[in-house]
């Protein structure tokens, strides 16, 4: 497995923060929308991640 570059790591990073903040966000009660906002940042960074792989054209 290639090692992942600096930019794929940071969106790993920010995926990782961002299901902990969606999971407390359900968790503590906010609103519907907060929780959207925040699965939407984890979907993002991921999916940047895997197009930001190496070898990807």
């Amino acid at each position: 497995m290639a090692k992942p570059t600096p930019l794929q790591f940071r969106n790993l990073l920010v995926a990782a923060l961002a299901a902990a903040g969606f999971v407390w966000s359900v968790v503590v009660g906010m609103q519907w929308w907060v929780s959207a906002i925040v699965g939407c940042a984890c979907v993002l960074s991921l999916a940047s991640a895997y197009l930001n792989r190496p070898g990807a054209n």
